[in-house]
């Protein structure tokens, strides 16, 4: 065979197999990759709608909880709107009794607290005890004011520079002073300090008999003791009423709050 054939027949070869090989490229770029197939599967598409549908219905519920809270919000700010910032009754206690409130926004406890010549007098409560109380089962009478009707646990200490305190656990209530025990603390500073560690210590202390078992003249000169500090039936109206006002403060607070991280 000459050269000559031998190069036609070559390039008749070269020319028939150059479109098979253009044919496999195209056939290659034209088939579904791995990926695609992935991505045309039944679980991805039913992957894709349960993404979807959850997003859907994350958007539609907090909506709902947006649109809720804000209704709820703008009841309670529209029932106060014509009231003081700070509320006649507080302000009459607060000149009544010489006591000054300590309380911050946002916190469950109030503490009251008033000098009585060189000794501190202290009461302490928490707004909690107004969801925590059960309800009564007596009949109300129209008249009554039933913000004062539920209990309030209350921690009055008196305390001396030159050490020690006595602590009342008490219960105000329809006006009265309820009282329970009273502790004796060597060191004045365990009875007021919110510490764990000074928590700890009270647990082990002796808190005294309980009230009632105590002779009723030492029960009568004990609320005597009391009285004469302003720890009355004015302080035992107060301190409901006063739980009810920041507990509504909290309350619209908490709202606020709530609604401004639900449409952030």
């Amino acid at each position: 065979m000459n050269s000559s054939r031998i190069l036609r027949v070559t390039r008749n070869v070269s020319r028939f197999a150059q479109p098979v090989s253009s044919f496999s490229t195209r056939a290659a770029r034209l088939a579904p990759s791995t990926s695609l197939q992935k991505l045309a599967s039944p679980s991805h598409f039913a992957r894709t709608f349960s993404i979807s549908a959850r997003a859907f219905a994350d958007t539609a519920t907090n909506k709902t909880l947006l649109e809720t809270l804000t209704s709820e919000l703008n009841h309670e700010k529209e029932n106060a709107a014509e009231d003081p910032a700070v509320p006649e009754f507080i302000e009459e206690f607060q000149k009544s009794g010489n006591w000054s409130i300590e309380q911050k926004p946002g916190h469950d406890e109030v503490f009251l607290v008033k000098k009585h010549g060189n000794e501190t007098v202290q009461v302490s409560f928490a707004i909690s005890d107004i969801d925590n109380s059960e309800m009564f089962e007596e009949d109300l009478s129209e008249e009554e004011d039933v913000d004062t009707a539920f209990p309030v646990r209350c921690s009055i200490t008196v305390s001396k520079p030159s050490g020690g305190a006595l602590a009342f656990e008490a219960v105000a209530q329809h006006g009265m002073l309820q009282i329970e025990n009273v502790a004796y603390y060597q060191d004045g500073k365990l009875a007021t300090e919110l510490t764990p560690e000074a928590e700890f210590k009270r647990r082990g202390t002796y808190a005294g008999p309980m009230f009632d078992h105590l002779d009723q003249s030492l029960q009568e000169a004990f609320e005597e003791y009391l009285k004469a500090r302003k720890v009355d039936s004015d302080l035992a109206l107060f301190i409901p009423e006063y739980a009810a006002w920041k507990e509504q403060q909290e309350y619209v607070s908490w709202l606020d709050g709530v609604k401004n991280f639900v449409q952030a």
